[in-house]
């Protein structure tokens, strides 16, 4: 038989056999309600947060007994605080399903001066917005906290895209760390997820902190971990050095196990809507002041629901101290390369282009790079150190000797060469020069090097020569050397009155003409 009246008793009642496991037909059986009643009270409670197998304290199952009744009854919950709850109602459905409702409680009681407790919070966003929201329920398992000072969990995480103020998009993820022992954690926003942004969320990190950690426990990206194993896995190069710099160990987690990071990993997901959902920055640098005040103003001063403790305060009062000190310089990020040396003796670093000794040539060789410092390595061996610079460095003692004589002999050492040895070869060289052409520079380096079998004071005779007849090439300048033609005495000079118009032509002919008197000019025309 059906009762005709349900009081807050007899929901309750209702309720807890529901929790317990029984079924609609079990539950109308064994209290005497119509299966459509009990139904109804039951859904009611299930929108306003009621599981099965729960565990809820006498003061819980009133409020909620209380809840499905008026809920069912038609009235609104009651109440001044529940009444707060409502004016925000707006706000709450722009945002229900977009951002995290611990957060949205969070942001309405910080930023807006909400006084209501999660639980009534919770209720009332249960009630007008349920199907928004994920009922499923997730098991986790709770690791033993470690000391202060020994252990933090890193990973990377992925923001979501970032519209810039000048309608660029960018592609924003995050670096998070936190402390196994406080909870303390710290968020680093990139706009990459590659070795030297893992190596600057670091450094950022241990300097936030004061201090590093003794060990960390990284995820398997290829940015610090070169192949994960469960037993022997290979720490990145740069990473690793980093970690011997700061004195820390690192344990990476296994292969898609994120239980052994557990509480970073319950941390991503709150950071990413907490720190980022709703909020936009104009610039990557104000992301990163953002992100340390809300290290420090949000997630550091929030009552944690596993230790019931302010992060903040753990750290300051236990694990600060523990911490490692950190040396007097922060680690600069490093990148280690491999790279083939080509048939020029050049290495591609970065985009820039550095040279190495030629007996290289054809090898692989490790480079170690940084924003200041390029370092070439064969194995273990230093092969050369460079100064970081656009473009790179080309060192013309890397070359094969007759590369470096070429390299050396630019037109201006030429023409200083040429100007010691004598008049002759300096008007010669500079001659050759003048077309400005890489064949006329090859030209004056071969007469140059003419000095080395014939003597300085043979080729300036030659030049003499080659200049005199009006025919400067380096293969004339040899041939009156290997033919001793520059040796030779010149011929007695003519005359005075002689042309030779074989040798100057009509012109010279013409211009004597005008100094000699009629009938000698009448015998040299003849």
């Amino acid at each position: 038989m059906a009762r005709r009246s349900i009081g807050v008793t007899d929901v309750k009642e209702l309720l807890v056999h529901w929790v317990a496991g029984e079924g609609v037909r079990q539950i109308a059986r064994q209290l005497g309600y119509d299966r459509l009643t009990v139904r109804k009270y039951v859904e009611t409670a299930q929108h306003l947060g009621l599981q099965r197998g729960g565990q809820y304290s006498e003061t819980a199952w009133e409020e909620v007994a209380r809840a499905t009744l008026e809920r069912v009854a038609g009235r609104r919950p009651a109440g001044t605080v529940a009444a707060e709850v409502a004016s925000y109602h707006d706000y709450l459905a722009e945002r229900v399903g977009q951002v995290r409702l611990s957060v949205l409680h969070q942001r309405l009681r910080d930023e807006h001066g909400l006084q209501a407790s999660w639980g009534t919070f919770y209720r009332y966003v249960r009630g007008h917005w349920s199907d928004r929201l994920d009922t499923q329920p997730k098991a986790t398992v709770r690791l033993p906290d470690p000391p202060p000072g020994e252990e933090a969990q890193v990973d990377f995480f992925y923001v979501g895209r970032w519209q810039t103020p000048d309608g660029a998009s960018h592609r924003l993820s995050a670096l998070l760390f936190t402390l196994s022992h406080s909870r303390h954690g710290f968020l680093y926003p990139t706009l990459r997820e590659d070795a030297v942004a893992w190596q600057e969320g670091h450094v950022a990190a241990f300097t936030f902190w004061g201090g590093a950690p003794r060990r960390l426990v990284p995820d398997n990206l290829t940015a610090g971990i070169l192949k994960g194993d469960l037993y022997d896995p290979r720490v990145n190069r740069a990473y690793g050095e980093l970690t011997r710099y700061y004195g820390c160990l690192v344990d990476p987690a296994r292969i898609r196990t994120p239980t052994d990071k557990p509480r970073v990993e319950r941390n991503v997901d709150y950071a990413r809507h907490s720190g980022f959902d709703g909020r936009t920055c104009s610039s990557l640098e104000e992301w990163r002041r953002e992100a340390v005040r809300w290290c420090l103003e949000v997630a550091g001063q929030r009552l944690h629901g596993t230790t019931k403790e302010r992060p903040l305060e753990a750290f300051l009062t236990r694990e600060q101290a523990a911490l490692l000190p950190l040396p007097p310089k922060p680690w600069e990020a490093l990148t280690w390369d491999t790279v083939l040396v080509n048939r020029d003796c050049h290495v591609r670093v970065a985009s820039e282009d550095y040279t190495v000794p030629a007996r290289y040539v054809g090898r692989r060789l490790d480079v170690r790079y940084t924003r200041q410092m390029v370092e070439i390595y064969d194995g273990a061996t230093l092969v050369v150190p460079y100064v970081r610079q656009p473009g790179g460095e080309r060192r013309v003692e890397h070359y094969s000797a007759a590369a470096q004589a070429f390299l050396r002999a630019t037109p201006k050492d030429c023409r200083q060469r040429a100007t010691a040895i004598g008049v002759a070869t300096a008007t010669a060289v500079e001659t050759l020069l003048e077309p400005g052409t890489l064949t006329q520079l090859r030209q004056a380096q071969a007469v140059l090097r003419l000095q080395d079998r014939f003597g300085v004071e043979r080729l300036e005779r030659a030049c003499q020569k080659a200049v005199y007849a009006g025919d400067v090439r380096y293969r004339t300048v040899r041939g009156i050397l290997e033919g001793g033609f520059d040796q030779i005495e010149p011929e007695e000079p003519a005359p005075p009155g002689w042309v030779r118009a074989f040798l100057r032509g009509p012109a010279a002919i013409l211009a004597n003409l005008e100094h000699q008197p009629l009938a000698t000019a009448q015998r040299a025309v003849s």
